[in-house]
């Protein structure tokens, strides 16, 4: 009986136990609960691990003394303005200037570049810059930056301007006028500035100034003076031609402008040309009259250069019809063309024109004369007047 007793008694302490410590783990206590939210309001110190910082390897730093702050700038002073269009010359000046903002002192030089001209920058110590440019029509930049030994504008100063020449500015060239007179009429000549084997096509261009304009006309490459046929085409020059421009009138007949050649001279046996030329009328050959008479031979190598003989007073070559015959068939300018006209160097370098007194040569004080291409646009200018082409510029 007191074992069976003893018996239930643990049991049921055994059973209280257990239950006790169910609710033990599910809910902690009020104690255990203050303890723990009296920890987590307290600031809890790092740990060793959390204050020893993770070693890093870092470069070391380069200690160089500070660099003062440098300014170049770069003024253009004079030349080409932005967008100018310039139509009488290629030839352009700049002038310029450079400036440092800084304490530090040291000479300027410059560096320039002309886009679509220089290759690369030009260096200079001088504040201008002079070029002849291609002719035109052409756009070109213009840069120039100041520089020292150690620093450098890097933004240079720039101008873009336009020449607006002839693409024949330079190759042709008035080289001289000359006013009409009592006893000259006015006078103008071309010079050409060609490359070998460079012919250029001058008809249709024309001068002008304030006395007017004429236009450039055709002309004959080899004149034939035979029953006065002729066929005008265009005018082209080559290297070391010069073209003659008279306000006169052509003997020969109107329109009648041609290039001198070496027969030309006897022509003026019969006319009085206003532009004189050279009397070049080639001589006889002894060779080929050597089946004359001596007499005739004699006759012949005594008449003058570009002289057609009258030998109508001297009976001995009149009634010599084999003498006579080689003078009336050789020594003209129909004869001379004949025999001539096939050398190479039968043609000169001259050309004729008359304007039949088309005078624009005025009497200003100041003036110019305008050699333009058939397109309006300048191969040359040449200023002119009482006080001499250096004031007239």
């Amino acid at each position: 009986m007191k074992v069976a007793v003893v018996f239930i008694i643990v049991s049921v302490f055994i059973i209280f136990s257990s239950f006790l410590g169910q609710f033990s783990v599910n809910e902690p206590s009020l104690q255990q609960a203050n303890i723990s939210q009296t920890l987590e309001d307290i600031p809890q110190e790092e740990s060793v691990e959390e204050q020893t910082p993770v070693k890093t390897v870092k470069p070391k730093a380069t200690i160089s003394p500070q660099q003062p702050v440098v300014l170049i700038d770069t003024h253009i002073n004079a030349g080409p303005e932005e967008g100018e269009i310039i139509e009488d010359t290629n030839r352009v000046t700049f002038e310029f200037e450079g400036k440092i903002y800084s304490e530090i002192k040291g000479k300027i030089y410059f560096e320039t570049k002309f886009l679509g001209f220089d290759d690369k920058w030009v260096s200079s110590r001088s504040e201008k810059r002079t070029v002849k440019l291609s002719p035109g029509p052409r756009e070109y930049t213009f840069l120039v930056r100041a520089k020292t030994n150690n620093f450098i504008d890097f933004t240079p100063a720039k101008r873009t301007f336009k020449i607006n020449t002839s693409p024949y500015f330079d190759k042709v060239e008035i080289s001289s006028i000359r006013k009409e007179s009592s006893s000259n009429p006015a006078l103008i000549t071309l010079n050409t500035n060609l490359k070998k084997e460079e012919k250029i096509n001058i008809t249709n261009w024309y001068l002008e100034g304030k006395g007017g304009k004429i236009v450039i006309p055709q002309g004959v490459e080899k004149y034939y003076h035979f029953y006065n046929s002729y066929v005008n085409e265009d005018i082209f020059v080559k290297r070391d031609d010069k073209v003659y421009l008279s306000s006169g009138f052509n003997p020969l007949g109107r329109d009648r402008n041609f290039r001198f050649n070496k027969c030309l001279g006897y022509l003026t046996s019969d006319y009085d040309f206003p532009i004189s030329f050279p009397k070049s009328c080639p001589r006889p050959n002894q060779e080929k009259i050597s089946y004359l008479e001596p007499y005739c031979q004699n006759y012949i190598l005594n008449i003058g250069k570009c002289e057609i003989p009258d030998y109508s007073k001297n009976s001995r070559i009149y009634n010599d019809s084999e003498c006579a015959l080689y003078i009336n068939n050789n020594l003209s300018n129909i004869g001379c063309f004949r025999n001539y006209s096939e050398d190479e160097n039968f043609l000169g370098n001259s050309w004729y024109i008359y304007l039949d007194d088309k005078n624009i040569i005025t009497d200003d004080d100041c003036d110019a004369i305008y050699l333009r291409d058939q397109n309006g646009l300048v191969i040359d200018r040449y200023p002119y007047g009482i006080y001499g082409k250096a004031i007239c510029k």
